[in-house]
């Protein structure tokens, strides 16, 4: 989920280790690092706005975006379970391939 933090945007929501993951200890790729944090990025760049996107397109198009990103961060991970927070959809991305 996005974060106001410059960090990677990738949290544990295991009660025992909740917190921000560093995703380079995961072994996840520099590449996709560095595409996570600048979609986070621009997240923290409406922050003067009161995080309203300028159009609806606009946020649309990030939502997916951060799909996208997440689905990819699920290959990386294969045996650590994805979700998405910035959709409707509160099923893990393994339950959600095809739809």
């Amino acid at each position: 989920m996005a974060e106001y933090m410059d960090d990677d945007p990738v949290w544990d929501s295991d009660p025992d280790h909740m917190g921000p993951v560093v995703l380079g200890e995961l072994g996840v790729t520099a590449g996709l690092i560095e595409r996570l944090r600048a979609w986070n990025t621009h997240f923290n760049g409406i922050a003067l706005t009161g995080f309203e996107f300028r159009s609806q397109a606009e946020e649309e198009r990030w939502r997916r975006d951060g799909l996208r990103l997440a689905y990819e961060l699920q290959n990386e991970v294969p045996d650590i379970e994805i979700s998405y927070a910035h959709d409707h959809d509160p099923r893990p991305l393994r339950a959600r391939r095809g739809r």
